[in-house]
């Protein structure tokens, strides 16, 4: 199916297909591998929540953005994303396969990463060891703002034409700073789709106008992770089916670094285009030009 034949639908759109040989498996499988993941899951997320809180200890929220951690606090922060990203996935029972090389922070500033398919995405940051750019309401989620916290998580209100353009001051600001900042870690189509193609990428990543590190991930069973707009099964449903799972494998793919040429660098979306093609290219999906409509019409709002 080429990228032209390809509409919203499709890229937004998951249906779960069991065989009735699978459901049986996966019914027996939950009775032995379900209760010792789960226990063994919330464990972890409590040490994520400790290691977070004893990060954030005595911190000033205001200026606590103004620069990268140092000292005690960097220890927990590496806490925090050692045991919410490896740690994390061995406990739902997923093998971790990484192919190519992370490249540091003074060759990449950015990690643009896609296909964003899976609410299990949000612990690839962590293996990544970088800062997220995050939707506001993440902000205050439970449990889960501490370590967003700890790890400098950038957020913002896509709702908000102000929001939006802090964030994109923060980014660029991080992007071209001198100091030790974590990496930029950017779900580069802004959304999650079912993974069978690439869809818009977002600009803001390529807007310093700084070499990115394109990252691809691959799910070994896509049919239970996926996570998208349009479905009828429900968060119960894919958690239970992944920790019933007897094996289930995550491939993160660091491509080499993207250097931008001077008019890439000039023109953020023409950047962006020639990275989507590339990611493209090693997944074996299409490059579109599809957004969500929500995006869409968020965008003549802000015209």
């Amino acid at each position: 199916m080429s990228g032209e034949q390809i509409t919203e639908k499709d890229c937004f759109t998951h249906k779960l297909n069991l065989s009735t040989k699978e459901k049986i498996k996966f019914l027996l499988c939950s009775i032995i591998l379900v209760p010792p993941k789960f226990c063994l899951a919330l464990l972890v997320a409590f040490l994520i929540w400790l290691s977070s809180r004893l990060g954030l200890l005595f911190r000033d929220p205001a200026t606590w953005d103004d620069q990268p951690q140092r000292g005690w606090r960097a220890f927990f922060q590496n806490c925090m994303w050692t045991i919410s990203g490896y740690i994390i996935f061995y406990a739902l029972g997923f093998r971790v396969e990484i192919l190519g090389q992370q490249a540091p922070r003074n060759t990449a500033p950015v990690l643009v990463v896609a296909p964003h398919s899976s609410f299990l995405d949000v612990f690839v940051i962590s293996l990544c060891y970088a800062s997220p750019v995050a939707r506001i309401e993440n902000k205050t989620t439970p449990v889960l703002w501490a370590p967003q916290a700890v790890g400098h998580t950038i957020f913002v209100d896509r709702r908000s034409v102000a929001s939006r353009a802090s964030a994109m001051d923060t980014i660029v600001g991080r992007a071209r700073s001198t100091q030790a900042w974590p990496q930029i870690f950017i779900f580069t189509e802004g959304t999650t789709t079912n993974g069978k193609a690439l869809v818009r990428f977002q600009t803001g990543g390529f807007k310093p106008g700084v070499p990115v590190q394109p990252v691809t991930i691959r799910y070994s069973r896509p049919d239970l992770t996926t996570w998208t707009r349009n479905q009828d099964h429900r968060f119960i449903h894919s958690i239970l089916l992944i920790m019933a799972n007897p094996i289930n494998t995550i491939t993160l793919e660091f491509l080499p670094v993207y250097h931008p040429s001077q008019s890439e660098q000039e023109n953020s979306v023409l950047f962006a285009q020639n990275v989507q093609k590339v990611m493209a290219d090693s997944l074996g999906v299409p490059a579109t030009d599809i957004q969500r409509s929500e995006f869409v019409i968020e965008s003549k709002k802000d015209t």
